[in-house]
């Protein structure tokens, strides 16, 4: 994979899933999320390589439609960040982020920062 910075870590996670070492929890609505935000104005991904990345994604990942978690079982700061969390909880697995503050202090969420 190429990126600007080819030692991203989330080049090097994703790089990791293809081989293998990780897999990665995808829902319906996660992948309609990945297909908007690959294709950002902003982030100047030219849009085959979008489309190449999300079609790797697909392939690699693992299908569920979780059982959405409410307010009452953990409170989110963005609600369309829930799908992502339900999917983790669902697979009794981590959800790997860049920062805490999109999710709640949770045994689930690990920072990118402490795999690489």
């Amino acid at each position: 994979m190429k990126s600007q910075n080819d030692d991203a870590k989330s080049v090097q996670l994703l790089e990791d899933v293809f081989r293998g070492k990780y897999e990665i929890g995808l829902s319906s609505e996660i992948v309609k999320e990945y297909r908007d935000v690959l294709h950002r104005p902003h982030l100047n991904i030219d849009p085959e390589d979008a489309d190449a990345v999300r079609a790797l994604v697909e392939k690699h990942g693992y299908y569920i439609e979780p059982r959405p978690s409410t307010n009452d079982y953990v409170e989110m700061r963005d609600e369309k960040d829930r799908v992502f969390f339900d999917v983790a909880k669902c697979l009794n697995t981590k959800l790997i982020t860049r920062n805490y503050k999109d999710y709640p202090v949770y045994e689930r969420v690990t920072l990118i920062d402490e795999l690489y």
